[in-house]
C-alpha cells in the first residue's frame, strides 16, 4: 500500500455545495475523510476526491483535529472556488481482495463495543458484516 497527497480546487456549485459528505473528526476519531462524493455535483465532475480519501487541508488551513461540522463549516463559508488537501490510499489490486475481507474485520472489531452515537460520528455501520467474517 501506499498513500499519496495532494490539492484539489472545486468550483462550487449555484448552492454555495461542492458535493461530498464528510466522516470522522474530533472527539472520535483525529482524522476527517469523504464518507461520500453525491452524483451530478462539482466534486463528482472533477472526479479527484473518492470516498475514503483523507481530508487534511481546505483553502491551505490544517483540519486536524477539527470536528465534521466546523470542516463544513469552513468549506460553505468560502465563495466560488474551494482547495482541498486529501491523502488518498492506494492498495495493490492484487492484495485488493485480502485488504478488503482484513479492513472488514478490523470494522467490525471496532464497531462491536461502541455505542451507535460514536459509531455514526465515525461513519461507521453497526450492521453485521455477512462475509462469513
Amino acid at each position: 500500500m501506499r498513500v499519496t497527497s495532494g490539492l484539489v480546487k472545486i468550483k462550487k456549485d449555484d448552492g454555495n455545495l461542492i458535493g461530498i459528505s464528510i466522516g470522522g473528526g474530533a472527539p472520535n476519531c483525529p482524522c476527517l475523510y469523504v464518507v461520500q462524493v453525491f452524483e451530478n455535483t462539482p466534486a463528482a465532475k472533477d472526479g479527484t476526491l473518492e470516498a475514503g480519501d483523507e481530508i487534511i487541508s481546505v483553502d491551505g488551513k490544517c483540519v486536524k483535529g477539527s470536528t465534521k461540522v466546523e470542516v463544513a463549516r469552513i468549506i460553505q463559508s468560502i465563495k466560488d472556488e474551494v482547495t482541498i488537501g486529501y491523502n488518498k490510499l492506494h492498495a495493490d489490486p492484487k492484495q485488493g481482495k485480502t485488504l478488503d475481507i482484513i479492513l472488514k474485520k478490523l470494522k467490525h472489531k471496532m464497531v462491536e463495543n461502541m455505542d451507535s452515537s460514536t459509531a455514526d460520528a465515525l461513519g461507521l455501520s453497526r450492521a453485521i458484516l455477512c462475509n462469513g467474517i
